[in-house]
């Protein structure tokens, strides 16, 4: 067998989407409300303003990450299926903080837009690889390896990412001064599939009608 005849295929993967922001986003440099910590119930109730909307402030900026999502989209599925932005929420991280263990629910995408300044200082995301979790050894890798590794995403100044909202992802320690970042979700807002396994969000509304709750 020659010493070259090896070879590594990875043929199942996770899909991330990356893009830098080309139009003029820094209004969102205005924003002074940000979501805060692991009681977001709490916090949200707690304000005048639900922090997790906050898109809704800035519409200009919400239609921009919107037009990257559907580009993101159409290369993923290879043709147009409708989302809608859901939830949007600003984070800011002072030196010493970090980003919680956590995964995102009742969403299919998730993103993140840097409208900061960042530099070697400012934190990475890491997302958790969900494959190793399917794996019955524990393998620690000594090389990068799509099965079993995690992955660090260093924050980039108009850098947009968009992430299966499933994927679990947080962040060491901060050491820069100050770290902002934007996130959001996104959910289907037309007919996916077909057949028996067809759905679209007004099927439900068609239901809460037919018991008479229209």
């Amino acid at each position: 067998m020659g010493e070259n005849s090896l070879q590594l295929q990875t043929p199942f993967g996770y899909v991330f989407g990356k893009d830098y922001v080309k139009e003029d986003l820094s209004e969102l440099r205005t924003n002074s409300l940000f979501a805060e910590g692991l009681d977001q119930k709490k916090y949200a109730s707690s304000f005048g303003e639900n922090p997790f909307h906050i898109l809704d402030r800035y519409q200009y900026s919400k239609k921009i990450i919107s037009q990257y999502f559907h580009k993101f989209v159409r290369a993923f599925y290879g043709c147009d299926v409708e989302f809608k932005l859901t939830t949007s929420w600003a984070v800011k991280l002072q030196k010493g903080e970090a980003v919680h263990h956590h995964n995102h629910k009742n969403c299919l995408w998730s993103g993140l837009f840097y409208y900061g300044d960042y530099t070697e200082k400012s934190c990475p995301l890491y997302f958790r690889n969900p494959i190793i979790d399917s794996i019955p050894l524990c393998v620690e890798p000594n090389q990068r390896n799509p099965m079993i590794s995690d992955i660090a995403i260093p924050p980039e100044t108009n850098m947009i990412i968009f992430f299966p909202s499933w994927i679990y992802h947080w962040s060491y320690d901060n050491q820069e001064h100050t770290r902002y970042s934007l996130a959001f979700n996104f959910m289907p807002s037309g007919q996916i599939g077909g057949g028996d396994s067809s759905y679209s969000p007004s099927m439900m509304l068609d239901v809460k009608k037919s018991k008479g709750f229209g």
